[in-house]
């Protein structure tokens, strides 16, 4: 039985490196949201919160790759930005392991309606 998987990852717009935990895959878009701004908490302390995140911006690319949410360092728009997005993954050789996602230590309203609007569109 074939299913959907979803997959969170993060790009670092300074280093121009991507993040995210090697082969991890989540049942629910919830769970991939959850580990995204685990994700964004991360890169948050690495650059000590100079990372403007645009929250009034809105989500690009196709939905099985859409990018929800993107940041500048120091709010300049002018460098590569940071990035989170969410894929989707078909699940058909299910060899695709599903595990626990992190969860973030602090959650804002801001980034809790990032969450609902992933949700909604990814339901």
């Amino acid at each position: 039985m074939s299913g959907i998987l979803y997959q969170a990852k993060a790009g670092d717009g300074f280093k121009k490196e991507g993040l995210n935990r090697k082969n991890t895959f989540f049942n629910t878009p919830t769970e991939a949201v959850s580990e995204a701004l685990a994700l964004k908490e991360k890169m948050d302390q690495r650059y000590e919160n100079e990372i403007e995140w645009d929250y009034s911006g809105e989500m690009t690319g196709p939905v099985k790759k859409i990018k929800i949410l993107r940041g500048y360092l120091d709010g300049d728009r002018k460098s590569k930005p940071f990035y989170l997005q969410i894929v989707t993954v078909e699940n058909q050789t299910e060899q695709l392991n599903v595990v626990s996602a992190k969860k973030p230590k602090k959650v804002t309203t801001k980034d809790k309606k990032v969450l609902n609007k992933v949700v909604k569109l990814l339901k």
